[in-house]
């Protein structure tokens, strides 16, 4: 199998998590540009999510790259392991900016 590159892994967790949220019964619209911080917005009963997703592509992987800095209040993220070198179904995680700032743990690199 060939290797996903960066932006094959995080393209393919967009479309993942659009697909399940359409799935669901929401509107998605993927954002184009100077977005950085919002992949996705879902619409549903006139109400607006702003979504960001993060992938990884292999099952032991051991983080999703985040910087505490870059978390924004008000944004849905998601987390996905796309599970790319088993085949797996793709496993997600869906927090809150709060729930995201608990759970990172600081690094020597300066991503969390």
């Amino acid at each position: 199998m060939e290797k996903l590159t960066k932006n094959h892994t995080g393209i393919s967790a967009e479309f993942f998590v659009a697909a399940e949220l359409s799935r669901r019964g929401y509107n998605v619209t993927f954002t184009l540009g100077n977005t950085k911080a919002i992949d996705l917005i879902i619409e549903r009963d006139t109400q607006l999510v702003s979504i960001q997703v993060k992938g990884i592509k292999r099952t032991k992987s051991i983080c999703w790259n985040l910087k505490r800095a870059a978390i924004r209040a008000s944004i849905i993220y998601v987390f996905v392991n796309l599970h790319a070198d088993t085949l797996l179904s793709p496993q997600y995680f869906v927090l809150t900016s709060e729930e995201v700032a608990k759970h990172l743990k600081p690094t020597k690199s300066g991503r969390d």
